[in-house]
């Protein structure tokens, strides 16, 4: 799924199909995530104990959180005419000591990236944002890679929207997210990994890991 600037944004929330004038998208909350790993999923492939159709008492529940698809009808965390990409399995739960920190937490500046890459550790800077799908499979591969090797450190920059001062100064010429940059162990770029590609961010960060 490309999440493209070219979207409109509804309180900083990218919504496919929408009017400006007339909002009928909502956002991409946490609502839906099931709680578990074996939770089941309903005949509308979300998991059962969240779905406002097999349960519509939780219905207000995702209007209060502005999770709401006006023109669907559904959940906007449930709408796969909207996000055909969506997730619903929990995040692995990380290990004691995983290196993950958060450099922008509402689409505030960061000025450079180098300063924060981690000497003697292949630094992986996330440029995401909350109502990105495919952002949250690369935490799910990231949250794994993490657990399984101390040399890995992961940065997350919350874009928010595509003009704030986050935005605009490290993604104007990017299209979509999520948007990754890798930094090697000796503290220098290897690359950028636009996109949901995960066999190229495993590529990078092995050959940050050789340096």
């Amino acid at each position: 799924m490309r999440l493209l600037k070219s979207l409109c944004l509804v309180g900083g929330v990218v919504a496919a199909g929408c009017a400006t004038s007339s909002p009928k998208h909502g956002e991409l909350s946490a609502l839906s995530v099931a709680a578990s790993e074996d939770a089941a999923f309903c005949e509308h492939r979300v998991p059962q104990e969240n779905c406002t159709r097999c349960h519509p008492e939780l219905i207000p529940r995702f209007k209060e959180a502005r999770d709401w698809c006006g023109e669907h009808g559904v959940p906007e965390s449930q709408c796969f005419l909207c996000h055909p990409d969506l997730s619903f399995e929990p995040l692995p739960v990380l290990a004691p000591g995983a290196d993950l920190k958060k450099l922008s937490q509402a689409g505030e500046d960061v000025p450079e990236l180098e300063s924060h890459a981690v000497p003697g550790k292949v630094t992986v800077f996330d440029f995401y944002a909350d109502w990105c799908p495919p952002c949250r499979k690369v935490d799910a591969h990231m949250f794994g890679l993490l657990n399984a090797r101390g040399d890995v450190a992961y940065r997350k920059l919350n874009v928010v929207a595509w003009d704030s001062p986050l935005a605009k100064r490290h993604l104007a010429q990017v299209e979509n997210l999520p948007y990754l940059v890798v930094y090697g162990k000796d503290g220098k770029l290897v690359r950028a990994v636009p996109g949901l590609n995960l066999e190229a961010l495993d590529a990078a960060i092995k050959e940050g890991a050789s340096r």
